[in-house]
């Protein structure tokens, strides 16, 4: 069982706390002997705040038994009242912890501020003032005990309690919270039992009278019964170490912690010599003497702490993280800010973060603009997208039956839009045109020459029986406007299909692959023309080849060609001849996929770096 959960068992919490009060009882019997001094009573505290009810029943059934069997106490009723009196007073602290104020809101026990720090001091003023009351009633002619050793007890009661916490804390361990308890009597009612139990208890202090502590313990145990708000039952069983806990125990440790250790060691060698009990009697009420000394300025520099550090940072970290999303938030962080009326580093910083925060919230601003402004362009991009790809004819099965034509093509563009194309279309009843081009640059621009290119290849070569008019047209129609300086490299052929004669203009392209008597594909070596809109008035030279049936025809974009590898190494024309030679006798669709194919591969299947764009022509049988 994890050590954590043993704490929420109640029959762990009773046996913990009686073997504590064991040990404790045995270092006083060993150590004090005749001057026995109740040691044990230190550890009601942290039993009682961190542990709760069942843990002061555990003590106070191991302190009873030690009373009968060791002390010899045979008075029954002394007995039941001795019972009865640590048990209810046992209790009281934890009771007064969840009853003290509770329109601050309820918490587990903790030092985590000058509040709790006070709630604290009031009940161990509360718990030595009783015991001392009801020690001195019931036991008075045996024990005899002081005030001060009441007090002596319960200072280190509290040093132990202070330690306890930051262990309960440090280890992330429950303490144990109330559980719900019905109402059976009026509020006021309650409250007037406490008041009339502390009256009575200190009206018969140097008169004991059994009837009274009888009507003091019953009083008690109303009060005791008194039902907790409902909010009380929701708190966050854990407790967190704060600032405020962390400075005073770092104090606390320096001032008493440490000295008490050196003292005691001392003491324990035997160094002094007086014995160990007598010099141990002695340092506790040098030491409840020196606590007393330093208790009141250490309270007021704590209040002080707090006040102008602790509590200024907690607010400054609580306004930080209220999130800001526009300018009335911004408008609370600023009052909130100026709130934090002192007048040291923390102010300042304060500031700092407020104009961190306008600065964020007008980055935020700008972001929110530019990120409206990207998502409308990538809109806009992807719609150019689409177009462009309706614009590409994919009907190449219809197309061949309609033409007495094979021919298939693929355009696949490295970004959302790109400069790559190609076409073909029907000119007459014997002719078909076809055109492969790559407009330079990239992006929206690029597009919109490539939409304007195409249509005025296709409208040109439909209306001008010879290409070189149609390209000269075309040519001086793209200079128009072309302040971007943007290119086209293209080649536009026309085939008759009766015939076998082919046509074309190549304007600054890559040469295109043929494969003529079923032989392999080589490069036609021809020589091309100027790009196009580089300049007006340019005459573009007409090639002529006579193809036969099953002669193939491949057209490309210098994409193809110049695919990297990410080493500066490129697909090269070498690559492009070897895979359409491999594939030579497939099928159109065929030898275009296996090209893509072997592209993806020499890249290592990255993101191509440019656009590419096939078509594959082939005369029928």
């Amino acid at each position: 069982m994890n050590y954590k959960e043993l704490f929420k068992s109640p029959k762990f919490i009773v046996l913990i706390s009686m073997a504590i009060n064991i040990i404790l009882i045995l270092i006083g019997y060993i150590w004090f002997d005749n001057n026995y001094i109740h040691l044990e009573l230190s550890a009601l505290l942290i039993l009682s705040l961190l542990l709760g009810p069942y843990a002061i029943l555990g003590f106070s059934i191991v302190e009873l038994l030690y009373w009968i069997l060791v002390l010899n106490m045979s008075n029954a009723l002394v007995i039941l009242l001795s019972f009865s009196s640590i048990l209810v007073l046992g209790i009281m602290p934890w009771k007064l912890w969840y009853l003290m104020d509770p329109k601050r809101g309820f918490e587990i026990p903790n030092m985590n501020s000058f509040y709790s720090f006070a709630k604290i001091i009031i009940i161990v003023l509360f718990m030595i003032l009783q015991t001392y009351i009801f020690s001195r009633q019931i036991f008075n002619e045996i024990f005899g005990l002081s005030l001060e050793t009441f007090y002596m007890i319960f200072i280190l009661g509290l040093i132990l309690l202070l330690l306890g916490m930051g262990l309960f804390g440090r280890l992330n361990i429950a303490v144990y919270t109330p559980k719900q308890i019905k109402k059976v009597m009026p509020k006021r009612l309650y409250d007037l039992s406490l008041v009339l139990a502390i009256v009575i208890s200190i009206i018969t202090l140097n008169n004991p009278n059994y009837a009274c502590l009888f009507i003091i313990l019953i009083l008690y145990g109303i009060f005791l019964i008194k039902p907790l708000d409902e909010t009380v039952f929701k708190i966050k069983n854990t407790q967190k170490l704060t600032i405020f806990y962390k400075t005073f125990i770092s104090i606390f440790i320096i001032l008493i912690v440490i000295p008490t250790f050196l003292l005691v060691s001392l003491t324990a060698l035997g160094i002094y010599e007086h014995g160990i009990a007598s010099e141990f009697i002695n340092y506790l009420v040098l030491l409840s003497g020196f606590f007393l000394a330093i208790l009141i300025p250490l309270v007021i520099y704590m209040y002080f702490l707090e006040k102008q550090v602790i509590n200024p940072i907690d607010q400054l970290s609580a306004y930080l993280f209220e999130e800001i999303n526009d300018d009335i938030d911004l408008d609370n962080l600023v009052n909130n800010l100026n709130s934090i009326t002192v007048n040291n580093e923390i102010k300042s910083l304060s500031e700092s973060m407020l104009n961190i925060e306008k600065e964020f919230v007008d980055y935020r601003a700008n972001l929110l603009d530019v990120t409206k402004e990207k998502e409308r362009y990538e809109t806009e991009l992807k719609l150019a997208h689409e177009i462009q790809y309706s614009m590409i004819p994919t009907d190449f099965e219809k197309f061949n039956e309609n033409n007495a034509v094979n021919l298939w093509g693929l355009m696949k563009a490295a970004h959302a839009v790109g400069g790559d194309f190609y076409d073909y279309f029907k000119i007459d009843a014997e002719n078909i045109g076809f055109v492969i081009g790559d407009v330079s640059g990239k992006g929206v621009p690029t597009a919109l020459i490539l939409v304007k290119a195409m249509t005025l290849i296709r409208d040109y070569a439909t209306y001008y029986p010879d290409l070189s008019d149609a390209m000269y047209e075309v040519n001086n129609e793209l200079c128009k406007g072309n302040i971007k300086e943007l290119f086209v490299g293209c080649l536009l052929g026309k085939l008759n299909t009766k015939t076998g004669e082919l046509c074309y203009v190549n304007a600054g392209h890559k040469n295109p692959l043929i494969r003529k008597n079923n032989g392999d594909f080589e490069f036609i070596n021809d020589k091309p023309g100027l790009l196009l809109a580089g300049m007006e008035n340019i005459n573009y030279k007409k090639q002529y080849i006579h193809l036969k049936p099953n002669d193939t025809l491949l057209l490309y974009t210098d994409g193809v060609t110049y695919a990297n590898d990410g080493n500066d190494n490129f697909y090269g024309e070498r690559n492009l001849q070897k895979i359409v030679n491999q594939n030579k006798d497939n099928e159109l669709s065929i030898i275009i996929k296996s090209v893509e194919e072997d592209i993806n591969k020499f890249c290592n299947n990255k993101e191509l770096p440019d656009d590419i764009a096939m078509l594959i022509i082939k005369m029928d049988q």
